[in-house]
């Protein structure tokens, strides 16, 4: 019954006037105009720490120093990331050119392939977000998840596991080498050509940069296998674990539905309410490029990460308690490990892998109904 009763629950926020979708274009205008100075210098000086790190990989003498350089390595590659995400939304700089270097160029250390990040995250990923398409973290419902082998089962567990072990495993197994590195049947046919292209670059780069780590004894006296495994292997699972933590948490609380099917994201679902604004302290955002302040790119991908969190603060002034915020904290990180596991995408609501309703459903009912008529419009109208 109580799921029954929060199924039909109609939020008092619903019985005000939402905020005209016109009126929040237009006020996020006003930060999307990009300075070529500050990508510039962000780019240099992440390019600079991440081969600081790796020169303090193959020339400090104690390993622990060692090991913290890999670390640091990773987590510039991480920041190299936002910066080319940034570059291939073509809001780093003002030059649409320099736009597309700098992303190809910030991806490489990460192993991204350029051409199916963009089919990926631009053609998929925006226009879909919160579908039921192969993206990341996407939760199956329950009778996918029973329909599944054992041993299927066990690796979905694995990954959801509630300390976070499976971020990295499942974003390089079932993400990186799936959809990021090279081509495959997924892809358009008159983006493989360009895609292939782009996987050589990357292994011309990777061929490359593992025989300069190889060959460390050479100029150095680091190993060839420390050098390997600290150079590139270890900062490699830093930056994926990183990344596998940061889309999901873009995407997963107990407030965002998913949605199975075609879904207006502009009118009964609003961009802002499919992702979360994860609350970190300003020096921290500052340090990450703003990669946890998600929604208002959502609503507007040409703002550059250095105006994002003003132009979230603007958001949230215009939508009220429509904004989906939530401090960080590893007590919430771990319940919601717990908790969002599985998906009911005819109640919105999350399950444990028992099937068991986790948190009360997601979606109001006046905006679930106008989700599905919208779904059931565009399945039932014949396309023209």
């Amino acid at each position: 019954m109580d799921g029954l009763l929060s199924f039909l629950y109609v939020d008092p926020a619903e019985e005000t006037q939402a905020m005209p979708r016109s009126v929040i274009r237009r006020a996020l205008m006003n930060y999307m105009t990009p300075d070529t100075r500050i990508g510039l210098a962000h780019v240099f000086m992440d390019l600079t720490m991440y081969a600081a790190a790796i020169t303090g990989v193959l020339f400090l003498d104690a390993l622990w120093l060692k090991v913290v350089c890999a670390i640091l390595a990773g987590i510039k590659i991480g920041t190299l990331g936002t910066l080319a995400h940034d570059a291939a939304h073509g809001s780093l700089v003002k030059s649409q050119r320099l736009n597309k270097l700098l992303a190809i160029v910030c991806f490489m250390p990460g192993l991204f392939n350029y051409q199916l990040w963009l089919y990926d995250h631009h053609h998929v990923h925006h226009p879909k977000a919160n579908g039921r398409h192969r993206d990341s973290w996407t939760p199956l419902s329950k009778d996918e998840f029973d329909g599944l082998p054992r041993v299927r089962q066990l690796l979905e567990r694995f990954y959801r596991s509630s300390w976070g072990l499976g971020y990295a495993p499942y974003y390089i197994f079932e993400r990186w080498l799936v959809v990021k590195f090279f081509p495959r049947s997924f892809l358009p046919k008159p983006l493989r050509a360009s895609a292939w292209r782009y996987f050589g670059l990357l292994a011309v780069y990777l061929v490359a940069f593992i025989g300069a780590l190889a060959a460390a004894p050479l100029y150095s006296q680091t190993g060839s296998w420390t050098a390997i495994s600290l150079g590139f292997a270890l900062p490699f699972y830093v930056w994926m674990t990183l990344y596998s933590f940061t889309v999901y948490v873009h995407h997963t609380h107990a407030r965002i539905p998913w949605f199975d099917g075609s879904t207006d994201r502009n009118s009964s679902v609003p961009p802002e309410s499919i992702s979360v604004l994860l609350d970190f302290p300003d020096w921290f955002n500052h340090l990450t490029h703003s990669i946890y302040v998600h929604p208002v790119h959502h609503v507007n991908v040409r703002i550059p990460y250095y105006r994002l969190m003003a132009a979230q603060r603007h958001l949230n002034e215009l939508v009220g308690d429509a904004a989906i915020v939530e401090p960080f904290s590893f007590r919430w990180l771990g319940e919601t490990l717990r908790k969002c596991r599985l998906y009911d995408y005819d109640a919105h609501c999350w399950l444990d892998f028992d099937g068991r309703p986790t948190y009360p459903a997601v979606m109001p009912s006046k905006q679930r109904s106008a989700a599905l008529r919208h779904s059931l419009d565009t399945t039932l109208v014949p396309s023209t």
